[in-house]
């Protein structure tokens, strides 16, 4: 009781708590430039995980208009040392032929997954098709040309190509924390964006010249909205759908775009293991496909060229290497194979020595490294059994 005899009135006790609330949201919005949608999808949604799908909106990629099944054998040589655990998917393609899949937890032949950062292989090869049919003028060209609003807030972004880009050499920096106050972070910062386009053009910053190997999410989306600014289209849109016919696709695909529409260039495919196996298979068959040839032979110099194949990172103790969108494993034979691997387990391995293409989706049970690493080791097995 108060000396002149009034009590404090209960709703009181709110009013702190409920300023410190108000207080933290109105930060965040701040450190999220007052885009409430994004915020919202940050603290809601936090990491990643594989059914986002279900909530990003998406553009459709048809089959291909004369698909092309890939011919099967009917023995399976290595079906019980295939990584099952948390998997949806696993493809293995052999010298041109499907040796062995593997459905479950709700994975199917016809049933799409979320591939994450394998997108950006997939961005790298339209690319190099849109050079190679002269849709654009090169890899060496700055990114600039196309997007002078990078050159205007530093002189510096004039030195970066789209090849330094596809590289993961800009000098861009960015990283993958997502600690408090996570709305302004790097990573969320294109993975929950409701303006990507935007955000790649207002956020990023240079580190150093390029040359030095920095993974990076706005770097496939800088080389999307640079195609997007020369061509009035989206990379994901006609140009997909001409290499999901020229490749034989069985199956649909989408890819995941924002508010406006813009595709999450660096985790937006969403593709069946049977079809994304076929991108692999570009690099065994010499980009040809019935004939025609697919991936231009650019693309495949820059892929499998045994130069610039120093490692550049370390997982786990395995030194690897990237280029043109491709990771580069040691072999144990000293030779190299292609890994294209995207979070929470999403595995191509390409081995050009046994010829041999192993998808695997789902989610994961162990690190991306040690799954392609089993992945690796299955590779010289379906050939022997």
């Amino acid at each position: 009781m108060l000396p002149h005899g009034r009590r404090v009135p209960r709703h009181t006790a709110w009013v702190l708590p409920l300023s410190v609330v108000t207080l933290v949201a109105v930060f965040l919005l701040i450190m999220a430039h007052g885009d409430a949608a994004y915020a919202v999808r940050v603290l809601a949604h936090q990491d990643s995980g594989i059914t986002d799908v279900e909530w990003k909106q998406h553009t459709s990629v048809h089959a291909a208009a004369v698909p092309r099944p890939w011919p099967a054998t009917g023995d399976c040589p290595i079906r019980d040392a295939l990584p099952t655990e948390k998997a949806q998917s696993i493809v293995v393609v052999h010298d041109g032929r499907l040796v062995c899949e593997w459905y479950g937890n709700g994975g199917a032949p016809d049933r799409p997954a979320a591939a994450f950062s394998v997108s950006k292989t997939v961005i790298s090869l339209l690319v190099s098709r849109a050079v190679a049919d002269g849709t654009i003028r090169g890899l060496g060209m700055p990114v600039t040309q196309a997007v002078p609003e990078l050159r205007a807030r530093d002189a510096r972004f004039s030195s970066v190509t789209l090849g330094d880009l596809v590289d993961m050499r800009s000098g861009i920096a960015f990283s993958d924390d997502i600690s408090f106050p996570w709305v302004n972070r790097d990573y969320p910062s294109v993975y929950y964006a409701t303006d990507l386009a935007g955000t790649v053009v207002r956020r990023p910053e240079i580190a150093s010249a390029p040359g030095p190997f920095t993974y990076n999410d706005y770097a496939p989306n800088l080389v999307g909205l640079a195609y997007r600014r020369l061509t009035g289209t989206f990379l994901t849109r006609q140009p997909l759908q001409r290499l999901w016919d020229d490749l034989g696709a069985e199956y649909p695909a989408e890819w995941c775009v924002d508010d406006h529409g813009f595709p999450y260039h660096e985790s937006g495919l969403v593709v069946t293991a049977r079809d994304l196996a076929r991108i692999g298979g570009l690099l065994l068959d010499g980009g040809r496909v019935a004939g025609q040839q697919v991936a231009p032979r650019a693309f495949l110099d820059r892929s499998l060229d045994p130069g610039n194949r120093e490692p550049v990172t370390t997982f786990a103790g395995v030194a690897v290497g990237y280029r043109n969108g491709w990771w580069i494993l040691p072999r144990s034979d000293g030779g190299r194979d292609l890994a294209a691997m995207g979070a929470h387990g999403q595995i191509m391995v390409v081995s050009p020595a046994t010829r041999t293409v192993i998808v695997r989706m789902g989610d994961d049970y162990q690190t991306n490294i040690q799954i392609a690493a089993t992945l690796q080791k299955l590779t010289g097995r379906p050939a022997s059994g």
